[in-house]
């Protein structure tokens, strides 16, 4: 298993909650599990999509 960070203190509006709570597969999963799976999702997809370039703005920040 890969090294976990601290908790992040993220907010939703009552709607993305609702849509993130559907997620869970009847309680089966938990938020934190479903935010994960989301962002890893996120991720391969954009390393399948992007290529190699300079990222200017609010991402070269981070």
């Amino acid at each position: 298993m890969a090294p976990m960070m601290t908790p992040l203190s993220v907010q939703f509006t009552l709607e993305q909650q609702a849509w993130l709570d559907q997620l869970t597969r009847g309680g089966l999963l938990s938020r934190s599990s479903v935010i994960r799976l989301i962002v890893a999702e996120a991720m391969e997809r954009d390393q399948l999509t992007s290529k190699p370039r300079k990222r200017s703005g609010l991402h070269a920040q981070r």
